[in-house]
């Protein structure tokens, strides 16, 4: 766990540099012309907020690689053909659904509508958004956190819990928290399962790019239950889509290998469950 925690604090740390130096350079013509700071800049500018975004990724990339926290193994796409991993973004089609109108449902403050909604529209956020910010995520939590708590006695279920609800959290947002950890399970399940990063980077584009898109298409003031016409064809979609997710899930697991992948495998380990 000592891993576990002091990744998550620089994780932390590195995003409050990568904030700052932005902030910073963003203001250098003001600071030499008469002093002064905006403080708002990261907030209202998308350029901004993305080079934070992008910094980060690039220093925890280097941390980690620096640290060997990284794990070449997990690069490997381990034989899987395209088809496969078509299917897997497919199952996250009802997935995103229903994580999105549970989201709805409970009607969380969010802090974050307003910068995303810049972002999405502005060519570095989505790079941010839609490729960056997913492969820096599933190195973190996943591959750094998930990985290393399954490589030292903690039951797969288990990591993949603790790493979703850190990867929830750490989003600092209400209305993303519980989205957050529910998607982590998914994509942890993926990362187990599959043996290799790719599989769960490639969910993660595919659901942050669908958030692009749909914003794109119908704004950031229309709902699920606008879309689907009611609450009666909600409810009806909802339960189609939880039979899609039970059908995805038990279609992927029987194409994934039965005994734990390499990367999984290693110290105070017996194929990645706990010994009693």
């Amino acid at each position: 766990m000592k891993r576990t925690v002091c990744l998550v604090l620089i994780f932390l740390l590195a995003q409050l540099l990568s904030s700052l130096a932005v902030l910073f350079f963003f203001n250098l013509p003001a600071l030499l012309q008469d002093g002064h700071l905006e403080m708002g800049v990261l907030a209202e500018s998308p350029t901004a907020i993305s080079v934070s975004l992008i910094l980060n990724a690039v220093v925890m990339w280097a941390v980690m690689t620096l640290l060997r926290w990284t794990d070449r193994r997990s690069f490997r796409w381990q034989g899987y053909g395209w088809k496969l991993y078509v299917i897997v973004l497919l199952g996250m089609v009802p997935v995103i659904f229903l994580v999105n109108l549970l989201l709805e449902s409970l009607a969380l403050e969010d802090w974050n509508a307003v910068v995303f909604g810049r972002m999405v529209r502005h060519p570095l956020g989505v790079l941010a958004l839609v490729l960056v910010g997913p492969f820096m995520e599933e190195l973190v939590f996943r591959m750094g956190i998930q990985r290393h708590l399954m490589r030292h006695r903690m039951h797969p279920w288990v990591a993949i819990a603790v790493s979703s609800v850190i990867f929830g959290v750490v989003h600092g947002n209400p209305a993303q928290v519980p989205g957050a950890i529910l998607f982590g399970v998914v994509l942890g399940w993926l990362y187990w399962r599959s043996g290799t990063i790719w599989m769960s980077i490639a969910a993660h584009v595919f659901n942050n790019l669908v958030g692009v898109v749909m914003i794109w298409l119908t704004g950031t003031d229309s709902t699920l239950l606008d879309l689907c016409g009611g609450a009666g064809t909600a409810v009806l979609c909802a339960l189609v889509a939880l039979l899609g997710v039970y059908a995805v899930y038990r279609y992927l697991d029987g194409c994934f290998p039965r005994q734990m992948q390499s990367p999984f495998i290693g110290k105070g380990t017996d194929s990645g469950v706990a010994r009693s």
